[in-house]
């Protein structure tokens, strides 16, 4: 949790931690006030010491960045290319964008990406559920909606994306696909992993795991680039960066009661009273997914008899989906 101190009206004025400039953020969780700055520098060396202490990349790597348009996306492409330009000799990134048929939401967010991507020189590519699955997102909802099993637009479209997600970036040639998620989502993701016993899921996402040569032919590594970095300042980052990023919500996420959201909301609260809670949660999924990965019986997975992707049925939820919308 961060505030805006506003200095023309403080009776007294603090001083930056590190240049003892006038403050304008003050870091709640850590105590630390900073000018403006060095936040955007304390931010984008976050960022570059998560990728070092996690071996997210290696010199050479081809990275595909999943790119949506806002935020988190467009923060990490900017601190992709910083990175490589000053560390790395990387094979030059790829912004991956997956148009999921979301009325003028999604036009609006890849239109703002397509933009940063042309001012920076980055290549964008652009794929949609319509030419791969058949359908848009917006399609989908309106032939499940009367169905007695509708599980909202949000699992729809999270089976799907992810999927296409992977498989382009492997078309793509890509060695990493660096995702955007922050703090708030790592945090929020555990919690309702731990509320559904998804215990096998948080061993499968431990940091650390070993490469192995089977799975590499279905799944490219994904990084978290800004996981240590609150959803807040995030947001923060980019107005003091003076990016022009996308910023309405999904109008799914929006509207529909998902447990996500709710999670969302039992954090947020949570914070008013210990501003720590998410650096907790990270700590306890590190912790827990070591444990998990190293000590928790694995379970034994079949082959979909569709793609043959790994699953724990007959066929995986992604054919499984396609199937449905096919009938």
């Amino acid at each position: 949790m961060i505030k805006i101190n506003d200095n023309s009206t403080s009776q007294k004025e603090e001083k930056c931690n590190y240049c003892n400039n006038s403050t304008v953020i003050q870091r709640f969780h850590s105590g630390e006030h900073l000018c403006s700055d060095c936040f955007v520098k304390n931010i984008e060396k976050i960022t570059y010491k998560t990728i070092s202490k996690y071996k997210m990349l290696k010199p050479r790597d081809k990275i595909i960045v999943a790119f949506s348009g806002g935020k988190d996306s467009i923060s990490l492409l900017y601190n992709l290319i910083k990175i490589q330009e000053k560390y790395y000799s990387a094979l030059p990134l790829i912004a991956l964008s997956i148009d999921e048929g979301i009325g003028e939401y999604r036009q609006n967010s890849i239109k703002s990406g397509s933009e940063f991507c042309e001012k920076y020189n980055v290549k964008h590519v652009i794929v949609s559920f319509k030419e791969r699955v058949g359908k848009t997102l917006d399609e989908i909802v309106r032939i499940k909606k009367n169905n007695k099993n509708y599980l909202y637009a949000c699992n729809y479209c999270a089976t799907l994306r992810r999927r296409l997600l992977n498989d382009v970036a492997k078309e793509l040639g890509g060695d990493v696909l660096a995702l955007g998620h922050n703090l708030t989502d790592i945090a929020e993701t555990y919690l309702m992993n731990i509320l559904f016993k998804r215990y096998n899921l948080i061993g499968n996402q431990y940091l650390f795991k070993s490469e192995i040569r089977d799975a590499n032919k279905y799944y490219i590594k994904k990084i978290t680039p800004l996981m240590r970095i609150p959803e807040e300042e995030i947001r923060l980052y980019v107005k003091v960066k003076n990016f022009n990023c996308y910023s309405l919500q999904c109008p799914y996420r929006e509207k529909e009661p998902i447990l996500r959201k709710r999670v969302l909301n039992f954090i947020q609260d949570c914070k008013k009273y210990s501003p720590e809670i998410e650096f907790n949660l990270l700590n306890g999924f590190l912790e827990f997914s070591d444990l998990i990965y190293h000590h928790y019986k694995k379970k034994e997975l079949n082959f979909c008899q569709e793609c043959e992707y790994p699953c724990a049925s007959k066929y995986c939820n992604y054919c499984n989906l396609i199937r449905e919308l096919k009938i």
